[in-house]
């Protein structure tokens, strides 16, 4: 079952298993860049549901959130939402397009109005509520990661070729500075271009092994991929881990 609500700004496409008993409760995942990544998130959940003890893949609520745009993505908007205040000059680089700032802390406050909207209308198991995202949207549910006190609800961080070179890396500073949360998992999935994408998500990937215990997070390099291909070929590794909390941490 689907439906799409207006949130604010945001459009929220909601789906949730068929056929639900009262009462029982299911995981939950909200997916950044709804409007790209929502289908394709809800259709691996939804067809490899059909079989779970095989896949490892269970039935869950699906949010979306997405842009009120008929594109696959919102450029300002993500960059408004999925960043955080640049504390380095601009780099008169490759990237000198980009945005000075962003507004990442207004995004999660808003992510914290919606799961309250959330709780209110389903049945959710709070042990497995995931927050997935790729390039900005991983930067993002990284980022999520170390002011997780400020989001309790969600319990696995899930990014996928997320975007550490924004603020030249100022991520680092910030994952070495935050006292984390051990209690929280973290899966990272990223190509394999031996170039920043790969080396920052493997510092990342080391730096978290040497502060929060071993089989908190997982690491993913997808051979022979690139920036948008690492999407499809982690995605379900990444659901078998979220849903199998007894999974190994690396992948």
């Amino acid at each position: 079952m689907e439906q799409s609500l207006t949130f604010e700004d945001k459009t929220l496409t909601i789906t949730v298993p068929k056929e639900v008993p009262v009462g029982q409760k299911h995981p939950l995942i909200y997916v950044l860049d709804g409007n790209a990544f929502g289908p394709l998130l809800t259709n691996a959940i939804l067809l490899q549901a059909r079989n779970s003890p095989k896949t490892g893949v269970w039935p869950a609520i699906i949010v979306s959130i997405g842009y009120q745009t008929d594109d696959s993505f919102q450029r300002e908007g993500r960059f408004r939402d999925y960043t955080p205040r640049r504390v380095h000059p601009v780099r008169q680089d490759k990237r000198h397009h980009m945005p000075l700032d962003g507004g990442i802390e207004a995004f999660q406050a808003q992510l914290v109005r919606i799961h309250a909207l959330m709780m209110q209308q389903y049945q959710i198991d709070e042990a497995q509520v995931g927050l997935f995202g790729h390039s900005l949207g991983g930067l993002c549910v990284l980022e999520s990661y170390l002011v997780s006190p400020q989001l309790p609800f969600i319990t696995d961080f899930l990014a996928i070729s997320p975007s550490l070179w924004w603020d030249d890396c100022a991520f680092f500073d910030r994952l070495t500075q935050t006292d984390l949360a051990t209690s929280k998992r973290i899966f990272i999935a990223v190509e394999n271009d031996q170039g920043e994408m790969e080396s920052a998500a493997m510092r990342c990937y080391q730096t978290l092994l040497q502060i929060i215990p071993t089989e908190q997070v997982a690491f993913y390099v997808g051979p022979d991929e690139n920036h948008m291909s690492i999407v499809f070929t982690a995605l379900s590794r990444i659901l078998r881990w979220f849903f199998d909390k007894g999974a190994i941490p690396y992948v």
